[in-house]
């Protein structure tokens, strides 16, 4: 509610009170030098209607964490995938909010915070402080368009200095270090408690077969999988956040939610992947059966988590002196096989579920370079055949 006071030069003063949104405490916006009390009440009815519009002072003294704190909550929270808040939430509570919650809107300066890109590029790769520049600029974008809490964005066009070349290259195993990978896994692994499951050893195939990632392949059901159609169907994604519960959610994009062809030898052991569940049920009594049918999980019956899938590939290459890669360097590798084998660029986008063609070619520049010139060649070979 506003009140109005007349000074001694002459001037009116109003004076809002309001609950501030995410502290419930009472605070008041004042402001003076007004010549006439009419001004002053036009000036304080659109001080209350943005208050009670936005929940947010106009003047760029809204602190950074509060702004953050109703920014996350308001904004981002009902119109995102839980994953993407979580890391959103997470980008602002460890990387923002340590160097910018002392600071006012308005005393975000583009010199300092150019420095400050330039000091977590010391500590984290480009892609990653691309991804935390993108969450503060879009907030202070908001700040500006939606909010009205400031005039101008002051870290629009900041630079992000690049990685060298050779850390954005694309981590994959040759076909023979593929090979002999998966030999190992498929070995029975001594002092392993589960010796006769045969799931790890599917499970990596699959990756490598299929260029799935991880997380779709985590989601399967049986009821994805087409044994007659040899068709493998990706409509879910399995997202298991750091201390907290896993859950479905779709896929990471429109192109994303594809039907993928499977080859024999991969239909196969999918088959006797099936049986041998079975089989693991039967021969250890506190491995139970999961309450849906999917596809690879853990004894008690959970999906089963991704960071102990990852730590067992890596194990796994350490043992057989193979460059210690992660999981998703199975996906890279059916790429890259795919278009060294002679496969369309096109063919290999839609079947890792990339948003565009370009993605597939600027991912995989190095080899699709490789595939342009060798299909160079066997033009020059062709044109001198035939003159």
């Amino acid at each position: 509610m506003a009140s109005f006071r007349k000074h001694e030069n002459g001037t009116w003063e109003y004076r809002v009170r309001y609950k501030d949104r995410s502290s419930q405490k009472h605070k008041e916006k004042s402001k003076r030098g007004f010549k006439t009390k009419k001004e002053a009440q036009l000036a304080a009815a659109k001080v209350e209607m943005d208050l009670d519009y936005y929940g947010f002072s106009e003047d760029g003294n809204e602190m950074v964490d509060k702004y953050f704190e109703n920014w996350l909550e308001v904004y981002k929270k009902p119109h995102v995938k839980p994953i993407t808040y979580s890391l959103q939430e997470r980008n602002v509570r460890l990387n923002i909010l340590p160097k910018w919650q002392g600071y006012k809107l308005k005393e975000i300066e583009r010199t300092e915070y150019q420095r400050w890109i330039n000091t977590l590029r010391e500590t984290y790769t480009e892609g990653t402080v691309r991804r935390i520049h993108s969450i503060m600029n879009s907030a202070m974008n908001d700040a500006v368009h939606e909010f009205r809490i400031i005039k101008e964005n002051p870290i629009t066009r900041i630079s992000v200095p690049k990685d060298n070349q050779d850390d954005k290259e694309v981590k994959f195993f040759t076909i023979h270090q593929l090979e002999h990978f998966l030999s190992k896994v498929k070995a029975p692994q001594k002092n392993a408690k589960y010796q006769h499951s045969i799931q790890y050893y599917v499970l990596f195939t699959l990756l490598a077969r299929t260029g799935i990632r991880i997380g779709e392949a985590l989601a399967l059901t049986w009821d994805d999988i087409d044994l007659d159609g040899k068709k493998l169907n990706i409509n879910k994604t399995l997202v298991y956040p750091t201390n907290s519960k896993p859950y479905l959610s779709t896929p990471k994009s429109k192109k994303s939610k594809r039907s993928i062809g499977l080859d024999d030898q991969t239909l196969q052991l999918l088959k006797k992947h099936r049986i041998n569940r079975s089989e693991v049920y039967l021969r250890y009594m506190n491995y139970k059966k999961a309450d849906t049918n999917i596809v690879f999980h853990q004894h008690e019956g959970r999906w089963l988590r991704t960071n102990v899938v990852r730590e067992y590939f890596k194990e796994i290459c350490k043992r057989i002196n193979l460059p210690v890669l992660s999981p998703h360097a199975l996906r890279h590798s059916h790429a890259v096989h795919l278009l060294e084998a002679g496969a369309s660029l096109k063919y290999v986008s839609e079947r890792l579920g990339h948003s565009s063609i370009k993605t597939t070619a600027d991912t995989y520049l190095h080899v699709t370079q490789k595939v342009e010139d060798q299909a160079l060649e066997l033009y020059q070979q062709y044109t001198k055949m035939n003159l």
